[in-house]
């Protein structure tokens, strides 16, 4: 356990077999209060940490209050029910990612079946669509996940003793991520939004009917309007300059614009075509998508797709259907 302030505490909780390694859990003290924020992966190993760490200062899991999720992917919303269980906490969670709940859970069957088509529609080759399944294997684990108590908006306040801790609406990691803000102390809560090194998954799923990529773009700006002095990520470690990373993070994707419409050429392609040119992870010192493991391809081919729609709607590459394949070509 990290002690980031008085009364705010960071505890990283592992994530089994992740290249990420943890989640940055946090709790905040305040009054009779005991907030959460972000629980971690659904495992016995990241139970038993989180009861360790909170040891440390004398708080035990059934002392939490609310458990506060970031947005509900497994290594952030996973453990929020178990920890419900031990201390009857409420779970708090913005509308729209409860609402990708209830789909992910109940027609698992039914989605691998419209991920599949849908890759192959964006020209992975049938010998490779077996691999996206595995993304999926997580979900049945989940099957049974708690529902929140509470969904949240943009700009409600959650009160914990001096710390008054904003919801900030930021979609396009997931569409219902919040990051929270807490303006007296300038410090944010990041969530998956904004990390110190890496990029968040910013990817286009079958079910989306907007725009991630240009979402996540319009959030960073939003972030960078607030007075913050000490950013809390979810993954890696704490960081201050919060301008410079949103700055770093724009040129990123637009770095990785161009190198798509370079990939894409005079010659219509298909997303996985496009895909496999692109160097991936440059934080790490790129790696071909040959050399990606298969849940990591499934992963680029959807971040591919994030940049096409983005660029799409501003008019820098159409959409061409060939046979039910969709190719992408450039309109310079």
């Amino acid at each position: 356990m990290i002690k980031i302030m008085p009364g705010i505490y960071q505890m990283k909780i592992p994530i089994p077999n992740n290249p990420l390694g943890y989640t940055n859990t946090y709790l905040v003290q305040g009054g009779n209060e005991h907030l959460l924020i972000d629980a971690g992966w659904d495992d016995k190993q990241a139970l038993q940490s989180l009861s360790t760490q909170l040891a440390e200062i004398d708080v035990k899991i059934r002392d939490i209050t609310k458990i506060i999720v970031t947005h509900a992917h497994f290594d952030h919303y996973g453990l929020a029910g178990k920890v419900k269980q031990l201390s009857m906490a409420k779970i708090a969670l913005h509308y729209l990612d409860k609402n990708l709940l209830t789909p992910v859970h109940t027609d698992t069957d039914e989605l691998i079946s419209q991920n599949e088509h849908w890759f192959y529609t964006n020209g992975v080759p049938t010998a490779e669509l077996p691999a996206t399944r595995f993304a999926f294997a997580p979900m049945r684990r989940f099957s049974s996940i708690a529902p929140p108590d509470i969904t949240l908006r943009d700009r409600e306040i959650i009160s914990a003793g001096p710390f008054r801790l904003q919801v900030v609406w930021t979609p396009g990691h997931s569409p219902g991520h919040i990051c929270l803000y807490e303006p007296n102390y300038k410090i944010l809560f990041a969530g998956d939004h904004i990390l110190p090194i890496i990029t968040p998954n910013i990817s286009l799923q079958p079910q989306s009917h907007s725009n991630p990529l240009g979402d996540f773009l319009n959030s960073l700006n939003k972030v960078k309007q607030l007075d913050v002095n000490l950013v809390l990520p979810a993954h890696e470690d704490l960081f201050e300059d919060l301008n410079t990373r949103v700055d770093e993070i724009h040129l990123h994707h637009e770095l990785r614009n161009t190198e798509i419409l370079d990939a894409i050429g005079t010659k219509p392609k298909t997303a996985y075509q496009i895909s496999t040119l692109i160097t991936w992870m440059p934080e790490f010192g790129g790696i071909s998508f040959q050399n990606l493991g298969p849940s990591d391809k499934r992963m680029a081919v959807s971040e591919t797709l994030a940049h096409l729609m983005a660029m799409r709607i501003n008019g820098r590459v159409v959409q061409i259907s060939e046979d039910d394949i969709i190719h992408y070509q450039c309109t310079r």
